[in-house]
């Protein structure tokens, strides 16, 4: 049969239908509708329903339900262990994925990136509209260099290596875009793969 590394590793618990290789694995870190979630870059023997937005945990993203293509059973609300599917992330290489300097876990998708030209506390920093797989600190009110915002630090949820901050409020009205956005430090943050 081949190699084990690309024999199907997650199947579909109500018929035993291979739905996705253990290869493919992006990230254990989500939670579904009905809890744990897994993230995989392929997936496969399912059928892809039709494209809705959908808030989640991160922000609005437009996603569609996963099915099993052998039974129809709905993957995304049935299965502990969910496969995801986001529009901006379906092209054949994967989503392009920022990590955390420190352990690699995936904090970031380079399709969230809003602004290269921000300024962190040890240099260049980015502005993205969404995060992942972090730890929000408590808010302080702090003059930054466009002003004085409530900002709430951020860091790695896996080993807790601070990577920037939240804005949790802007006070002048030019700078209220920032809101609800999150500041990682250029040094702090790595991009995943070739890409």
């Amino acid at each position: 049969m081949g190699e084990g590394k690309t024999l199907p590793t997650y199947f579909c618990r109500n018929c035993e239908n291979p739905l996705a290789l253990g290869e493919d694995l992006i990230s254990k870190k989500f939670v579904g509708a009905s809890g744990p979630a897994f993230m995989f870059s392929h997936a496969m023997n399912v059928v892809i329903g039709p494209k809705i937005e959908r808030k989640l945990i991160t922000g609005s993203y437009v996603v569609a339900d996963v099915m099993c293509g052998e039974n129809l059973i709905d993957l995304f609300g049935e299965v502990d262990h969910a496969l995801k599917v986001f529009d901006r992330m379906a092209q054949s290489i994967g989503p392009r994925l920022y990590s955390c300097c420190n352990c690699r876990n995936h904090v970031g998708l380079h399709d969230d990136i809003i602004s290269k030209a921000f300024q962190g506390r040890t240099g260049r920093a980015f502005l993205f509209s969404h995060a992942m797989n972090i730890v929000v600190g408590p808010k302080e009110d702090r003059h930054l260099l466009t002003g004085l915002h409530t900002v709430a630090d951020i860091s790695c949820a896996d080993c807790n290596e601070p990577l920037g901050w939240k804005y949790e409020r802007a006070y002048e009205s030019s700078q209220k875009y920032k809101e609800g956005k999150f500041i990682f430090e250029k040094a702090k943050i790595v991009k995943e793969e070739d890409w």
